[in-house]
């Protein structure tokens, strides 16, 4: 009996995390439509998501296990990724040389500036110098 309460106290907050990143989407989603930019809704949705963490107007514990979930089907979510690159291997061949050079530019800028946020991060929280 007492697992059963234990399972559907887990489900309840895998639906509430759900519910949750859900909610956060749509609202960054109306917010750039409603403002009328060009910027990806899901980078600003995540940015959301990251303040709200961090200034605990969400506890983590609500939506640790379904991000724990999303993260082990993360995989599966490259797939549609492959195939499109499948069908368009003719046209990305051309380009390979510039793609490959933009991939390698922009994972560097990205190491970059995440480790600068983190760090920024870090000494903003006071966290920096914890062992």
């Amino acid at each position: 009996m007492k697992t059963l309460a234990v399972t559907l106290k887990k489900m309840l907050r895998i639906l509430t995390g759900f519910f949750i990143l859900i909610l956060i989407q749509f609202l960054s989603e109306k917010i750039i439509h409603l403002a009328g930019l060009n910027f990806p809704s899901t980078i600003l949705g995540m940015i959301i998501f990251a303040l709200l963490l961090n200034f605990k107007i969400i506890p983590v514990k609500l939506v640790k296990d379904i991000c724990t979930i999303f993260i082990s089907i993360l995989p599966v979510l490259f797939v549609p990724l492959f195939v499109g690159v499948t069908v368009y291997y003719n046209l990305i061949k051309e380009d390979l040389a510039a793609i490959l050079t933009v991939i390698v530019l922009t994972t560097f800028i990205t190491m970059v500036l995440t480790a600068i946020f983190t760090d920024k991060m870090m000494e903003w929280t006071g966290k920096k110098n914890v062992r």
